[in-house]
């Protein structure tokens, strides 16, 4: 996905920066202009940072691909899950804001 986009590269001899291709290692840019604009989007939640979920949890990329993969066409019988929140059991407290079909559209767009 980061080769997709252009980063900044080193300035040239005259100072001027440089675009490049991307390459595996960098970072994939945010898809909102600013927080404003990411929160607007996601009902007033700030989307987490993936790239430093990955390195905090247990699991890394297993436990992204499970949080994202993860919804059941229903919450099994006896889970409670608080009113305009979706039951995730890969989730803490199984009560997360992305609907699966929010999820499905993202990675249908991957």
């Amino acid at each position: 996905m980061a080769e997709e986009n252009e980063y900044d590269d080193e300035p040239n001899d005259a100072g001027d920066i440089v675009k490049r291709a991307g390459k595996l290692s960098d970072y994939i840019p945010s898809p909102y202009p600013n927080e404003q604009a990411a929160r607007a989007a996601n009902q007033g939640a700030l989307p987490p940072d993936l790239s430093l979920i990955v390195k905090g949890r247990h699991g890394g990329c297993d436990y992204i691909f499970s949080l994202l993969t993860g919804y059941p066409e229903e919450a099994p019988a006896g889970a409670t899950v608080a009113e305009g929140l979706n039951f995730n059991p890969y989730f803490p407290g199984t009560g997360t804001l992305p609907s699966p079909s929010t999820v499905n559209l993202h990675l249908e767009g991957t």
